[in-house]
């Protein structure tokens, strides 16, 4: 298939797994890494004219992808990395890469993103899941969002024109795609303080999580008021593998590449889990990680 000429890298029969923290996946009929947002629009936009499937990744930390591979075009919005700096907030294009920005807020002695120091994703992913940790999400910053409608036209949203919950935001559920976004951020004088918040929490992340392992992150949502680990642990499922997926060890809402993973077997785990937390303990689990088939 020829595409358009526009600005950035395509390749064809590209490796999923080259595209995602959890190194599973089939090949990508072709992928695309946009130079700038008007390429990526115009790209869109000829996929949308010519009925051709379009996908969107950042770094692809929370996602699964499947083993027989995408037909159509996989879009990674990674070298969209432009940032304005401005007195108390920021203009950021969404591929830039979230702990990245928290690093260099925290050094401009601004808080508010300093939660965000391990989250290993994009900043327009993290805006569309409402990232978050230790009581924090990015929701609570977001003043104004450029996004791509499912109609391949680009809007401005300012507050009030979208919504954030627990790990999900109201981008999700009409389609839209996070092009840049402004955050609103406070002064803070003490900026060694900030960065040694920061030196705990990833000491904290580095304890807790299996780091040392390809991962998704958390593959469930809490439950209200629970923990989805503490329950997969009780339920005996901490250390249990099925070929190279393996629940992790060290946390159990963490499900690790042990070398060759496939999305089935990943997903094969998610189900048993979720069937037997559920007859143990009522509780049904809610995936976390979104699923791409």
């Amino acid at each position: 298939m020829d595409y358009p000429q526009v600005k950035g890298r395509l390749e064809k029969d590209y490796p999923l797994k080259k595209l995602c923290t959890w190194r599973i996946g089939g090949k990508a009929d072709a992928v695309f890494w946009p130079e700038s947002i008007q390429d990526l629009v115009q790209m869109v936009r000829w996929c949308k004219q010519n009925d051709l499937p379009v996908f969107f990744l950042g770094r692809g930390s929370n996602v699964l992808l499947p083993d027989a591979g995408l037909r159509g075009l996989v879009v990674v919005t990674t070298g969209l990395n432009k940032v304005t700096w401005q007195q108390q907030t920021v203009i950021v294009e969404a591929g830039y890469s979230l702990m990245l920005l928290a690093r260099e807020t925290a050094a401009k002695g601004l808080q508010g993103l300093e939660f965000a120091c391990g989250i290993p994703g994009t900043v327009g992913a993290a805006v569309a899941i409402n990232a978050g940790a230790y009581g924090a999400t990015i929701g609570d910053l977001v003043r104004q969002l450029t996004v791509l409608t499912a109609e391949a036209e680009i809007c401005t949203l300012k507050q009030g024109d979208f919504s954030f919950g627990y790990r999900t935001s109201s981008l999700q559920k009409v389609g839209f795609l996070v092009l840049d976004c402004t955050l609103q951020l406070s002064p803070l004088a003490d900026a060694n303080g900030l960065k040694e918040t920061m030196t705990q929490y990833m000491a904290k992340r580095r304890k807790t999580q299996p780091l040392e392992y390809p991962n998704a992150g958390s593959v469930f949502r809490n439950p209200v008021g629970d923990s989805a680990g503490r329950l997969i642990e009780l339920a005996g499922w901490k250390g249990r593998r099925l070929g190279d997926a393996q629940v992790s060890e060290k946390h159990a809402n963490f499900i690790v590449n042990r070398g060759n993973a496939t999305s089935e077997q990943v997903l094969r785990l998610i189900a048993e889990i979720q069937q037997d937390v559920h007859t143990k303990f009522g509780v049904r689990l809610e995936p976390e990680i979104k699923i791409i088939s």
